[in-house]
Order: structure tokens, then C-alpha cells, then sequence
């Protein structure tokens, strides 16, 4: 099966909060997200310890680059004016 045909899993994991600051510290750092960040590690240690195969690949990002403020509606001056006479009818 090629990599870009298998899925991405949502987990969930209970970590010291120490070591979730330091992740998302270092994955702001390196330009990532902390999701690409925490599964880089993962992948490079299962790979290690001989649970992956040595030529594995990784699978590529779901998304193309960092978008800061990806989804949230961009505020401009005008939005936290009360619309005018004109503006109502």
C-alpha cells in the first residue's frame, strides 16, 4: 500500500504538560504544527526501534505550508462601526 493511500488516525493522549510546552514551543520554532512536529518524532523512533521498515516515508502534509489565522474571517475597520443611513435600506 502506497503512503498517500493510508489515512491519518485522530488519537487522543494524556501528556505532562511540560512536555507539550516544549513541543509546541519547538514546532513554532521549526515552522511546523505541532501535530507535524509530534508525528516527525514519532515516525523517526518507530523507524529506531525497527517498527517501520527503514524506507519508510512519512506521509506528506495534509496542507501546503504554516497559514496564520488559517479559517478566521479578517476583521477590517469597518466592522466595528454601526452601519450608516445609507448602509440599512
Amino acid at each position: 500500500m502506497l503512503a498517500i493511500e493510508m489515512p491519518r488516525k485522530d488519537t487522543k493522549l494524556r501528556l505532562d504538560e511540560r512536555i507539550l510546552s516544549a513541543l509546541r514551543e519547538k514546532a513554532e520554532e521549526s515552522g511546523m504544527s505541532f501535530n507535524a512536529l509530534c508525528e516527525t518524532i514519532l515516525f523517526s523512533y518507530a523507524k529506531s526501534v525497527g517498527k517501520l521498515p527503514p524506507d519508510a516515508e512519512p506521509l506528506p502534509e495534509a496542507r501546503g505550508g504554516a497559514r496564520p489565522n488559517a479559517g478566521k474571517r479578517k476583521k477590517s475597520e469597518n466592522d466595528d462601526r454601526a452601519p450608516s443611513d445609507d448602509e440599512e435600506n
